[in-house]
């Protein structure tokens, strides 16, 4: 039988209680905060065993990346699915096709809010920060269409870009949300929307 240290079994509580209540996995710090200790590394400790005993998964430099795969009585998880994780670029091969694919990482549906056709995406720069920053994995639902404002994942010929999305009469403006970074300019057809960002998991 795996047996749980007291803080480890706290922690296991600390993280189904997050997920329940925010949709979100806690930090480390939140986690150290909740069990009373000042250092960081602790944490990561108990997080190192809970995930050798098969509690817990880290599927990325992400805060937030905590994946709850069983109960504090090592009983599975009811809520989680497997989620394609794609690369940034998908050289013309449409961001979903099976070559572009670089895992399939197990996400509590909690984190879904009952979309369905999801997939992750790591985000490279700091267009779309302090909101979407470098390292970032942001959750998108697949689709082809977008409402104004929303944030898109999208191809610009082979190039993958995430930004605001902002039809004008005769063009289309993808805006960067720091004000560092040159809104994009395309025509209609010199774009193809592949999915709308639903969540971002945050880099630590």
């Amino acid at each position: 039988m795996i047996t749980l240290s007291k803080k480890q079994t706290r922690i296991l509580e600390i993280i189904k209680r997050s997920q329940d209540e925010s949709g979100e996995a806690p930090t480390i710090r939140e986690i150290a905060k909740e069990i009373k200790v000042k250092s960081p590394h602790a944490v990561s400790h108990h997080l190192n065993q809970l995930e050798k005993k098969g509690y817990i998964r880290r599927n990325s430099e992400s805060a937030r990346n905590i994946i709850l795969l069983a109960d504090k009585n090592h009983k599975p998880a009811p809520d989680l699915v497997r989620v394609p994780l794609v690369g940034w670029s998908s050289g013309g091969a449409g961001i979903l096709a099976e070559e572009n694919i670089l895992d399939w990482i197990p996400i509590s549906t909690r984190f879904l809010k009952q979309d369905a056709n999801i997939y992750l995406l790591k985000i490279k720069g700091n267009s779309m920060a302090p909101r979407i920053e470098d390292g970032d994995i942001v959750i998108v639902k697949k689709q082809y269409t977008a409402e104004v404002g929303e944030t898109v994942v999208a191809l610009i010929g082979d190039e993958t870009t995430v930004k605001k999305y902002i039809p004008k009469e005769d063009h289309l403006v993808l805006q960067p949300e720091n004000s560092e970074f040159e809104p994009i300019i395309v025509f209609p057809d010199e774009l193809r929307i592949q999915g709308v960002v639903k969540g971002v998991l945050k880099y630590c």
